[in-house]
């Protein structure tokens, strides 16, 4: 813990000084891996495939706010989507339209939250982000979470609609919007990711909120577990094809990545509360303060001092010795014929 506590100053005092050049540099990490990840998965428009054009809109999406990165992501696929049907498309406009609607409505600045748990469902350990979301965002994180795990799901479902469509078993649009609208409802991998995030944020959300000692750790125990139950019967009941390798070791993963958001977020010292009571003209007030856990940091200092000088100062300094010396036997030998004077005088 100390470590982190160390890790986390000593970043504070990073980001400060470098925030201007950290910022854009995150963003267009996390456009860029996006742009990458669209194209891995439906780069069915030559034209948008080139990875100069990722570059390009990445740059762009570094220095606009994060909403405006989701838009363009958004218009990125639905192109791609576009290139394989025209249906396909539509009907991916219209989720995208409900995620707006919901998104700029309740939770406008958690767009990273989105695009992060698409990127997570990507590689396969969607599983790590729940509890960490549940402790560091609002009950209404479930919104941005929900619809990442739909839009990867619209993406992964790209590939097996376009091979329906070349081999011709779907000629009609009303039986490729069938197709489509029967791929993702039925999902049943899809719903039971949902179910699980939605009910571990708010379980993680409702008791990280609690007046109680070590709230955050008690809600990244229940949290991992009431997400590995859910995920467990969810895997019995709609025989969803997770693998229970990567799932206990992406709910693994989530419970370490809680603990790191713990010490660095809320790092508090129970053992030093202290319980406060004052009043004035009209309340009583009772207060329970908690201390926070920090590292002071030592500044150290190391000053290099030239050879030759320090021997010049010692050389001064036997010269005042020796002169200090000289000076205190005369001093003496002055006192001293002192003193045979006023004898002379006694007699």
């Amino acid at each position: 813990m100390a470590f982190l506590l160390d890790f986390k100053e000593n970043f504070k005092k990073f980001y400060n000084r470098y925030n201007t050049y950290i910022v854009p540099a995150a963003k267009f990490v996390v456009a860029l891996i996006s742009f990458i990840m669209i194209n891995a998965s439906i780069g069915y428009m030559d034209k948008l495939k080139n990875p100069v054009f990722a570059i390009l809109l990445s740059v762009v999406c570094a220095f606009l706010p994060s909403g405006f990165t989701l838009v363009i992501l958004s218009v990125f696929m639905l192109l791609h989507l576009y290139a394989i049907s025209a249906e396909f498309a539509l009907l991916a406009l219209c989720v995208v339209l409900l995620m707006y609607l919901l998104y700029f409505r309740f939770t406008p600045k958690s767009a990273y939250i989105l695009i992060i748990t698409a990127m997570l469902c990507w590689i396969k350990i969607p599983f790590v982000i729940p509890v960490a979301i549940g402790l560091c965002s609002s009950v209404l994180a479930v919104i941005p979470v929900s619809f990442g795990v739909i839009i990867y799901y619209i993406i992964r479902t790209a590939s097996d609609y376009e091979a329906a469509i070349s081999n011709q078993s779907l000629t009609e649009s009303m039986q490729q919007i069938s197709y489509l609208v029967e791929s993702l409802l039925k999902n049943r991998q899809m719903l039971v990711m949902v179910i699980a995030a939605v009910v571990t944020i708010v379980v993680v959300y409702i008791i990280r909120r609690q007046k109680i000692d070590h709230s955050w750790r008690i809600a990244i125990v229940a949290g991992s577990i009431v997400e590995f139950l859910v995920l467990i019967v969810g895997q019995i009941a709609f025989k969803s094809d997770f693998s229970i390798v990567l799932m206990i070791i992406g709910v693994v993963l989530g419970a370490l990545v809680s603990y790191i958001c713990n010490v660095i977020f809320f790092p508090l010292d129970y053992k030093r509360t202290e319980y406060v009571q004052y009043e004035d003209d009209e309340y009583y007030y009772y207060v329970k303060a908690v201390p926070k856990l920090n590292v002071a940091s030592e500044d150290v200092r190391v000053k290099h001092i030239n050879a030759k000088k320090t021997k010049k100062t010692s050389d001064i300094r036997d010269v005042r010795r020796q002169d200090s010396r000289h000076g205190s036997q005369a001093a003496s030998v002055e006192e001293e014929d002192d003193i045979l004077y006023y004898d002379n005088d006694d007699k």
